[in-house]
Formats: structure tokens, C-alpha cells, sequence
């Protein structure tokens, strides 16, 4: 399971312009998010309680959903999307509409259809709406495209199911 370290902070890298997580000296978790998106520019703002148990729960909602090797790195950009990033904008008309029933809680995975299809961590709810951040890029209903890691509000009728294989454990 994941352990936390007291010295886990957020930082702004103005080279990058992106939010990072910085781990260790040598380690960071570099976020999608660029400064025209968040609240405020954090500069060695300390992991506080609340975001590492917001993290410690993302990661293990998460758990045997995605590859060990991505479950940091999705749950610390859940938890920036979170605590710095503001609102986003709805984009409901630039996904396909699903006539498919799907769970909208937060913390699962779902899918949503432009002119390609993406997986969506739900991060965040205010009924109709919904906040999604992108696991893969995605190709947009006009053709424009956006990233893995982006942040999108859409309405809960665009969330499709997303159909996982089982997971099959090897014995010997």
C-alpha cells in the first residue's frame, strides 16, 4: 500500500508551467495543469491531512482499476484538481450523449465519447454536473483534442460505462 512522507509538497515549476507534487529532490509527480488553471501558485505548500487522505483514497478506490505503476501519479493529480484548479468549464455538447445507465460515483472510472473515446476518473459532483479528469487524450466532438490529465464538467448523461476485464491472478 502507498505510504505518504511528511515532506511530500505542492509546488508551481514556472520552467514547466505545471503544478508538481515534489516527492523527494529527485522524485516529482508533474500534473496537466498550467497557471491559467489554478487558484493559487503553491510554492513548498506542505501535503496537508486533508489532500493525503484524499490520496490515500483515490489511490485505493483505484486499486486494481489501473496499473500499481499509475496509481500515484492519477491520485495526485485527482487531489490538485481538487484543492487548486479552478472550476472548469461544462462541455456537455462536445461528448456524445449515452442512453447506457452508469454509476457516477466519485472515485470510479467511466468513460466518455467525442470522435474518440477516453477513460475519466470522477473527481467531483454537483448533480447534473459532473468533474472528470482525463486518463487518456480525447478526440472532441469539433474535432479538437485534449490531453490526459485535463479536467472536464460535463453532465452525467455523458458518462458511459466502462466494461472491465477481470483480473486473473496467476498461481502456480
Amino acid at each position: 500500500m502507498l505510504s505518504l512522507c511528511p515532506d511530500w509538497c505542492w509546488q508551481y515549476c514556472d520552467e514547466q508551467d505545471r503544478l508538481v507534487l515534489q516527492l523527494s529532490a529527485s522524485h516529482r509527480i508533474h500534473t496537466a495543469f498550467a497557471a491559467k488553471e489554478l487558484n493559487i501558485k503553491p510554492q513548498q505548500q506542505s501535503l496537508c491531512m486533508e489532500q493525503a487522505q484524499l490520496l490515500m483514497d483515490f489511490a485505493e478506490a483505484l486499486e486494481g482499476l489501473l496499473p500499481d505503476s499509475e496509481l500515484l501519479t492519477v491520485a495526485a493529480q485527482a487531489v490538485a484538481a481538487l484543492s487548486f484548479v479552478k472550476a472548469p468549464v461544462q462541455k456537455s455538447h462536445l461528448f456524445n450523449f449515452s442512453s447506457i445507465e452508469c454509476s457516477n460515483h466519485l472515485m470510479s472510472i467511466a468513460k466518455l465519447e467525442g470522435l474518440s473515446r477516453a477513460r475519466v476518473l470522477l473527481v467531483a459532483k454537483a448533480d447534473p454536473m459532473v468533474d472528470c479528469l482525463l486518463l487518456e487524450s480525447i478526440e472532441l466532438l469539433n474535432g479538437k483534442k485534449l490531453s490526459a490529465g485535463q479536467l472536464v464538467r460535463v453532465q452525467q448523461n455523458r458518462l458511459m460505462p466502462l466494461q472491465f476485464a477481470p483480473l486473473y491472478a496467476l498461481t502456480a
